[in-house]
């Protein structure tokens, strides 16, 4: 019987896919909130609403793969909110 694991190399290749893409939408919000205006402002404060709100929603898709018998599953699940997001801007 195969072991339910998770594929880590493909995990960790994700990981570094994820760090790459983020590196640069940080660089470009960064940029925004340099200027120090009320645009600059509001980018900060919805970087900080859509971080709290990621890390709550990878939280719970861990949970979810745990409490239904898939704990192999967590890792690939918690990351894929933060490429999903990371995308989506």
């Amino acid at each position: 019987m195969l072991s339910k694991i998770p594929n880590w190399a493909k995990l960790l290749t994700d990981s570094v896919k994820l760090g790459v893409s983020a590196n640069r939408v940080i660089a470009l919000r960064l940029a925004k909130i340099a200027h120090g205006d009320a645009a600059a402002r509001a980018e900060s404060k919805l970087m900080l609403d859509e971080k709290v709100k990621a890390a709550i929603d990878a939280n719970i898709e861990a949970a979810r793969s745990i409490m239904t018998g898939q704990a192999h599953l967590a890792p690939t699940r918690a990351l894929s909110v933060y490429q999903k997001r990371c995308i989506r801007i």
